[in-house]
């Protein structure tokens, strides 16, 4: 192994020592080994730390170049980490006030005499459906039954009280309402607020509630 001597204290070292072991100075070997970070390479680590990051992984960069280096990296992923969820946080809270600035709209209840409804039933089927099928509907009519069909719903046909009339609106109930339908009388008077279902020797009004 050959040795040199150390330009301070004129002692004795290998020549392949990182400093000199009675005095300290280090030697030109190891010094000439530190390279500076370059300008293009501190611009890229500033920019892009994901990659460029690593490249003072190599021989010949310094400790302290390592860690300033990989110290933005860290701090440059926190930062992308936090846009990140503020972003998503952003997009939720718009589309939940979105939703929220928005009621539904409540549905329009059409209000039509019990005649005209029959009547437009007998006229055209066709057209009486185009107006009131699926459509909710309040009117007011004579209770000509009470009763259960073979399925044991409950339903109320209704009329404008004329004798033998067809068809008559058969209006259909749940069996919460089985308390009330059982209180009412034929040849009463009775506002309901129903869906048309369509005709069926009675024009059927489902989902029925008693106003």
């Amino acid at each position: 192994m050959p040795m040199i001597n150390c330009p301070d204290c004129q002692k004795e070292m290998s020549d392949s020592a990182p400093a000199c072991p009675n005095c300290g100075k280090p030697s030109k070997t190891e010094a000439h080994q530190s390279r500076p970070v370059s300008i293009p390479l501190r611009i890229g680590i500033f920019l892009i730390p994901l990659i460029f990051s690593w490249f003072t992984l190599r021989s010949g960069y310094t400790k302290k170049a390592r860690i300033i280096s990989f110290a933005w990296l860290i701090i440059s992923l926190v930062i992308v980490a936090n846009q990140d969820n503020r972003t998503s946080y952003s997009s939720s809270s718009s589309t939940t006030t979105t939703a929220d600035s928005s009621p539904a709209k409540a549905e329009e209840v059409l209000q039509v005499n019990i005649g005209e409804i029959l009547n437009d039933y007998q006229a055209n089927e066709v057209g009486a459906d185009n107006k009131y099928k699926n459509h909710l509907v309040k009117t007011t009519g004579i209770v000509t039954s009470i009763k259960k069909d073979i399925l044991d719903n409950l339903y109320v046909t209704l009329g404008t009280g004329a004798s033998f009339e067809v068809p008559e609106v058969q209006a259909f109930f749940d069996d919460s309402m089985n308390n009330q339908l059982g209180q009412l009388r034929k040849g009463q008077r009775l506002t309901i607020v129903c869906r048309i279902d369509g005709l069926m020797m009675n024009v059927l009004a489902k989902d029925c509630v008693i106003k």
